[in-house]
Formats: structure tokens, C-alpha cells, sequence
């Protein structure tokens, strides 16, 4: 396994990836890249790489080779880039680009990554990622479709090209701060990126959380600019049934052009960097201040001042709580990000796994074992087969099973109480060895397992798998209590991993994440 470290790159490995599999027509969602790939204990090695594609059972090549192997590369592949005091994965769409990009043939190390051929990466979480993107995507659309046929609606009733203007600019200038807001959030979409890269490298994110940012009394430039436009627009509204309402925001517009000033000194002598978004709302504060000076009036509406600014007011007071819940929730999700990186770690878990107690993993004859005879990786589960969670449990199995078919096998123990007459865990254990003695057939067995936790059903079970009734499994049966009792298993289910009892701070999900690690560390 490669292990190559990249430093001082302009684009981080987690997004080399995501483009990369891009490329190779799979649709890896941002946020499950970073998060997966970025908080990897190796990260930024490759090994977050590759076992970020073994979790989306995608088989793929990590191989030293030299120039003569350049034909047999499935393209586009991924190659380490070493230069002095750089190193980091770089996308190779075909086999013209070694000979056309000089710098990449002249520090390329060797090793390179790519794909099968027609092979496809695919995740379950990554599909819950996209699905929830896709319903947040539609639920914006749907409010700006919604505020766009409401202005539509009123400025056409009431028309009048100036009013309509002015309400034009602050359906734009809300927009922006929306996207503003976001970024100083830690929020930026690819509309966002594209904005602000075409003015400058990083500018939105360098002014939006500047000092200079952080505003007054806890209000950021960045509110005051929401709170705002959004009062304006309101304002705008009522002023196609109540004309005065205008009057009153156009001559407050005026004062934009202060704080237009400002924001241009601000990035163009403090900071020397641009923000194109904070470029836009200059703009249209520009603007709007042409409008207030040719609407200009002697007569002053203190009624109508008054209400635009408790509209602010209500509006920062049901902005604050959201922002410092989203403030919240990203804290909470770097704290577990730092904390899936500490249960990701392979040598962690094995120090704990190392401590657990020891259980005996002897294979009977027709006993209850599913998978690969030959892994490496054990998963030991002792079971009620009339248990909820057991069979939660089982349907994970099934899966880790399905998606790695070679590392894994499953040895399943049975609880029951033969002393116990008419007891209803023997009655269901009895035919479920009975059965097992007759198959042959390993996945036949998986699946004769599988019915049972879905059905936890006897009837219905045996209607299927007809048990032979008059196979004695008496001896088996012991096995199962005496290695319950010997084992002192005290709740169902109790997984172990090669023999020991699996930490009480992991789950089989986190057991899925540190298979690769684990079958290296016990190769």
C-alpha cells in the first residue's frame, strides 16, 4: 500500500479525488468526499484514496511503473507528483498528456492509481448525501421561483419602472448577501466558487472572514447586508399598495453609498484582496443610491422609517438564532469529523481490541459460518433468534458480506435455554440446525439465515426450508448454550472480531471503515 505524503498543493487530495471519479462518470457528493477522505487517520497519504474507493467497491490499480507502462494505464489515473518539497496526485487524462505536460513526466515518482476497466464507484451513504443536496437544491429553487412570482405579480399590478427598478435591485442585492452570508458560514456553492474565483484566488473567503468582517456589537457586514435587502424588499412590496413606504427606503438608500466606500477602501487598501460578492452589493448600493437621489423628497415619512427599521429589527432577531444554530452545528460537525478520525485509526482500535475478552472461535461440524472460509477477518455473533436488534445486526452482516465477499466470515452462535421445556429460542434453534446439517451450499445457508431474522416467523420459516424434523441435534445444541454461558455473553447481540469481543465504542459501520487497515495490520 502507497503511502505517499502531499504538501503545499493548490488543490487538496480529497477534491483530486472527487474530480477524478467525476471523470470516470460516478457522482461523489462534496461533502461525503472531504469528510470521508479528509478526516482518514493517514490523510493525506493514499491510503485515504484507496480506501475511500474500497468503500465504494470500486477494484482499482496502485502500482510503481515506469514510462514503457504508459499504454497499459486505463486513463484517466491518478499520478504521484513528487517535486522538491511538493507532493501531490495529479489527474492524467490520456496518454498524450505525458508527453505534453513536460512537468508532470519530469517529478512523476512512479506510482500511479487508476481504475478497471467499466468499473463504477458507488456508496449507499454517498447516494443519502446526493438525495438530501438534490431536496436542499430544490427546496432554494422552489423559495426563489416563490419570491420571483411574487415580485413578478405585484410590479406588473402596479407598475411603475422606478418602484420596480429599486425592487429589481433588492431582489438582487439579497441574493447576494444570501450567497455572502453563506461563505462567511463556511458555505459555498459552485455558482459562489465560480463568482469569486473569476474576480480573485480566494478573495470572498479572505475579506468575508477578515477583522474587518466581524462588524459591530456581533453584527458581521455580512447580516447587516441580509437583514437589510430583506427589509427593503418587504418595504418594496407593501409600497405597490402603499406608495410612501418607498419614498422612505429610496432616501435611506442614500447612506448606501457610505458604506459602499468603505467596502471599496476596506479591500482595496486594508486587505488588498477583492471580494467579488461584496463588489456586487456595492453595486447595487450604488445604485439604488441613484435612485434616492432622483426620488429625493423635502417631506420625511418618520412613520415609515420607523417601520423599516423594526423591520430590521425583527428580522436580525429571527436571523441571529439561525445563524448561531448553523454556527453550532458546524462546530459539532468538526468536533465529530476529529472524532471519526480518532475511530478510523487502526492502531487505536487494535490497542483497545487487544484488551477485550477472549472467546473461543472453533468451527464445529455444520456449524453456522457464512463468507469466505479462507479471510482473515473473523466476525463472531452471538444471537437471539428472536431478537430486534439481531436482526438489525444480521442485515448489516448480510451487506459487509455482499460488498466485501473475500475479507470477511461470519460464524453465528445461537442463544438458547434446552433445559427450559417449551422454551420458544430452542424451538427456533432446533430446526435452524437441523436445516444447517443438510446444506451443502454456503450461500444457501447465508440465506437460510437471512429469511429467518427478517421473518423471526417459525410457520412461515419452515414452510420454505422444510427442516427434516427427525435429525438429532442435540449435541449441537449444547454447543451453542455451553459456548453462550462459557463465552458469558449477556446481551444478544455481542460481536467479536478474530476472537475478541469487538470495543463497545464501534459498530459494524465502523468495522466496514477499518477493514482495509485491518486486513493489512493481519496480513
Amino acid at each position: 500500500m502507497l503511502s505517499q505524503k502531499k504538501t503545499n498543493t493548490p488543490t487538496e487530495l480529497w477534491q483530486v479525488t472527487q474530480k477524478w471519479l467525476q471523470l470516470l462518470g460516478n457522482k461523489p457528493n462534496t461533502k461525503y468526499c472531504k469528510e470521508e477522505i479528509a478526516t482518514h487517520p493517514d490523510y493525506p497519504a493514499m491510503t485515504a484514496v484507496t480506501d475511500f474507493l474500497d468503500a465504494g467497491n470500486m477494484p482499482f490499480v496502485a502500482a510503481e511503473a515506469d514510462a514503457t507502462y504508459y499504454n497499459q494505464f486505463t486513463y484517466p489515473l491518478l499520478a504521484h507528483i513528487k517535486q522538491p518539497g511538493q507532493e501531490h496526485l495529479q489527474i492524467i487524462n490520456s496518454i498524450t498528456d505525458w508527453q505534453t505536460q513536460k512537468q508532470t513526466t519530469q517529478f512523476w515518482s512512479g506510482i500511479v492509481l487508476f481504475a478497471n476497466q467499466n468499473t463504477q464507484w458507488k456508496n449507499a451513504q454517498n447516494d443519502a448525501y446526493n438525495t438530501s443536496a438534490t431536496k436542499n437544491n430544490f427546496i432554494v429553487a422552489a423559495l426563489t421561483v416563490l419570491l420571483i412570482i411574487i415580485f413578478t405579480t405585484l410590479s406588473i399590478q402596479h407598475f411603475n419602472a422606478l418602484p420596480v427598478t429599486f425592487g429589481l435591485l433588492s431582489l438582487l442585492g439579497l441574493v447576494i448577501s444570501l450567497f455572502a452570508f453563506g461563505v462567511e458560514l463556511g458555505y459555498q456553492n459552485q455558482i459562489v466558487k465560480q463568482v469569486c474565483g473569476a474576480v480573485s484566488s480566494g478573495g470572498c473567503q479572505t475579506v468575508l472572514k477578515s477583522k474587518f468582517a466581524k462588524g459591530v456589537f456581533g453584527i458581521t457586514p455580512a447580516d447587516a447586508s441580509l437583514v437589510y435587502f430583506a427589509a427593503q424588499f418587504i418595504l418594496y412590496l407593501l409600497s405597490t399598495y402603499f406608495t410612501n413606504y418607498f419614498f422612505a427606503v429610496t432616501q435611506i438608500s442614500i447612506l448606501g453609498i457610505v458604506i459602499a466606500a468603505l467596502s471599496i477602501y476596506t479591500q482595496a487598501i486594508k486587505l488588498k484582496q477583492w471580494c467579488a460578492l461584496c463588489l456586487g452589493i456595492v453595486v447595487v448600493l450604488l445604485l439604488q443610491t441613484a435612485i434616492g437621489v432622483g426620488t429625493l423628497s423635502l417631506q420625511f415619512y418618520i412613520l415609515n422609517y420607523g417601520v423599516f427599521i423594526i423591520a430590521c429589527a425583527i428580522l436580525y432577531a429571527i436571523l441571529y438564532p439561525i445563524k448561531q444554530l448553523i454556527k453550532t452545528n458546524t462546530t459539532n460537525q468538526q468536533t465529530l469529523a476529529e472524532f471519526k478520525k480518532w475511530k478510523t485509526d487502526a492502531t487505536l482500535f487494535t490497542t483497545q481490541w487487544q484488551q477485550e475478552q477472549q472467546i473461543d472461535t472453533t468451527e464445529w461440524e455444520n456449524d453456522l459460518v457464512i463468507g469466505n472460509p479462507n479471510a482473515l477477518i473473523l466476525i463472531t455473533v452471538a444471537c437471539n433468534p428472536y431478537c430486534g436488534p439481531c436482526a438489525t445486526t444480521h442485515k448489516q452482516l448480510d451487506e459487509l458480506l455482499e460488498k466485501h465477499p473475500t475479507k470477511l466470515k461470519v460464524q453465528i452462535r445461537l442463544l438458547c435455554r434446552p433445559e427450559i421445556e417449551n422454551d420458544k429460542l430452542t424451538k427456533a434453534v432446533i430446526p435452524i440446525l437441523q436445516k444447517a446439517t443438510t446444506i451443502k451450499d454456503n450461500a444457501a445457508l447465508q440465506q437460510m439465515l437471512t429469511d429467518w431474522f427478517e421473518w423471526m416467523n417459525l410457520e412461515k420459516w419452515e414452510q420454505k426450508w422444510k427442516p427434516n424434523k427427525e435429525l438429532e441435534v442435540n449435541e449441537a445444541l449444547q454447543k451453542h448454550t455451553n459456548w453462550i454461558k462459557k463465552s458469558n455473553i449477556q446481551f444478544t447481540p455481542t460481536l467479536f472480531i478474530n476472537g475478541k469481543k469487538l470495543p463497545s465504542r464501534y459498530t459494524l459501520k465502523d468495522v466496514e471503515i477499518l477493514l482495509p487497515q485491518l486486513t493489512q495490520i493481519l496480513t
